[in-house]
């Protein structure tokens, strides 16, 4: 089924499939733009459920999806090129 999220800071959020308390992945949009002129994703996970994760750039309508398959430990998301859309 789908995630519910809820947000933690500006940046950070959670996410949770059976109850608010029952954190399964963390994930965090960055703006680095001085660094390396690229927004960066990063996603820890709590859980070995199927995962889906999908960030959207809305100023340019491009799409990443990160999926961890089920029963697998969830794998670190650490994607520092993810969107090239720094003002």
């Amino acid at each position: 089924g789908l995630a519910s999220m809820a947000r933690l800071t500006g940046d950070t959020g959670y996410l949770f499939f059976f109850s608010p308390s029952n954190v399964q992945a963390v994930v965090k949009v960055l703006k680095p733009c001085t660094f390396n002129n690229r927004y960066w994703v990063f996603a820890g996970g709590l859980t070995d459920v199927r995962t889906l994760i999908t960030v959207t750039d809305i100023q340019r309508d491009v799409v990443r999806t990160y999926i961890n398959p089920q029963g697998t430990a969830f794998q670190p998301i650490q994607d520092t090129s993810a969107f090239a859309t720094c003002p």
